[in-house]
C-alpha cells in the first residue's frame, strides 16, 4: 500500500510549511498533532470525503488529487498507474484547458520532453567520457546544443577534454566558439 497522502504532507513540511499552517489552511478540521502524525504515517483512518475541500487547501492540490491520495494510502488503489506521481497534479490542471489550447500545451510538453531527453543524452556521453576518457566523437558532438558545444570547446581549449582527430569535429566546435548559434 502506498503512502501518497503522508508523502505529500512530508514534502510540504520539508519545504517549510508547518503543521500549524496545514491545520490553519483546513480551518482546523484537523489538528496540528494530526498533521504531524499523518506525516509519520501514524493515522489509521482516512479523512472523510466531506473534508476533502479543506484538505486540498492544506495540501495545495485539487480535491480530486486528495481523493486519489486517500484511495492510494488507505485502500491500496491507484487511479491510473500509467501517470507518474510527479505529473498527477498536472493532469488534474489539464482537465481545465480549453480544447483549442491543447495543441499549444502539447507543443510545450514536447519541447520540455525533448530538452530532458537531450540533457540525458549529454549526461550519458559525459559519463561515458569520464569512464574511459576517450575523445568526443563527431556523432556525440552532432547531438549537442550550441551551449553544450561551447562548453566542450572551452574544455578542449583548457586541455580538460579532447575531440577525435576529424576536421568535422573541429568545425563543429569552431562554429560555436564565437558564441553564435
Amino acid at each position: 500500500m502506498g503512502s501518497a497522502f503522508s508523502q505529500r504532507v512530508a514534502w510540504l513540511n520539508n519545504r517549510g510549511k508547518t503543521y500549524q499552517e496545514m491545520a490553519s489552511d483546513c480551518d482546523f478540521e484537523r489538528s496540528v498533532t494530526w498533521w504531524n502524525k499523518m506525516r509519520w504515517e501514524e493515522i489509521a483512518d482516512p479523512p472523510k470525503p466531506a473534508l476533502f475541500p479543506a484538505m486540498a487547501r492544506a495540501l495545495q492540490v485539487s480535491e480530486r488529487r486528495v481523493a486519489e491520495m486517500v484511495a492510494e494510502q488507505w485502500c491500496g488503489v491507484r487511479p491510473d498507474d500509467t501517470v507518474p506521481e510527479h505529473l498527477r497534479e498536472l493532469v488534474a490542471v489539464l482537465r481545465g484547458v480549453y480544447r483549442q489550447d491543447v495543441p499549444a500545451v502539447e507543443q510545450l510538453a514536447r519541447m520540455l520532453s525533448d530538452k530532458y531527453t537531450a540533457e540525458l543524452r549529454v549526461q550519458s556521453f559525459e559519463q561515458a567520457r569520464e569512464e574511459d576518457d576517450e575523445p568526443w566523437t563527431v556523432a556525440q558532438l552532432r547531438e549537442m546544443t550550441a551551449k553544450q558545444l561551447r562548453a566542450v570547446h572551452m574544455d578542449v581549449g583548457m586541455g580538460r577534454a579532447a575531440v577525435e582527430d576529424d576536421p568535422e569535429a573541429y568545425a563543429l566546435l569552431d562554429s560555436v566558439a564565437d558564441g553564435g548559434d
